[in-house]
């Protein structure tokens, strides 16, 4: 797995090995994803959600994001982060958390003494078979670590269906949606940013 665009365009990172049951974010939709939100990512803090390699975390800082936190409970996804942030030399910016991603969010105060400031964009890509998407999405509504203008993408399973609206705290409005074979990829905005947004 390869660093697709930015400073590390062409660095190969470490991936978990093949028989682990995770699933990398293929390089035609990280490109795609970043195509998408290249004018949002310079200087942001990012929030990388079921990490696995950290690919998507990565692509950001090679884009110019000032921060990454990185967010799995497996084993093998903390081993294959450590070794990418090593491969990278980016260890001032990024956060490696060992948690369950649901459990993380809801206990947010771990998160906050990790980062200065909120996220500007979150990826979450649970397991297919999970159908965990729109929960992590709901849970997020209530996430006070988020800025205004945020950004919410989810990779997630053609089986599973997003609303078009989610609501808490914050308020979330779908703005794009596009299938990449088996993979759906879901674009959610603030409803404030909405309006300002090239849709």
């Amino acid at each position: 797995m390869r660093i697709i665009t930015g400073k590390f365009r062409g660095k190969v990172l470490f991936s978990p090995p093949k028989n682990a049951l995770l699933r990398p974010t293929s390089d035609k939709v990280r490109e795609s994803i970043f195509n998408t939100i290249r004018d949002k990512v310079k200087n942001s803090i990012f929030l990388d959600l079921f990490a696995g390699s950290g690919a998507m975390g990565f692509e950001a800082l090679s884009e110019g994001a000032k921060f990454v936190l990185f967010v799995d409970k497996e084993s093998i996804s903390i081993q294959t982060l450590k070794k990418n942030v090593s491969l990278l030399d980016v260890k001032k910016n990024v956060s490696i958390m060992k948690k369950d991603v649901l459990s993380a969010i809801k206990n947010y105060k771990k998160i906050e003494k990790r980062v200065q400031g909120k996220f500007d964009i979150v990826f979450l890509d649970p397991p297919y078979a999970s159908l965990l998407s729109e929960k992590v999405i709901k849970a997020l509504a209530y996430f006070p670590l988020l800025n205004e203008n945020s950004i919410i993408i989810a990779e997630h399973s053609p089986e599973e269906i997003l609303t078009d609206e989610i609501k808490g705290e914050h308020l979330f409005r779908k703005f794009k949606e596009k299938k990449y074979g088996k993979a759906v990829v879901t674009y959610y905005l603030t409803i404030d940013s909405v309006e300002n947004y090239d849709l």
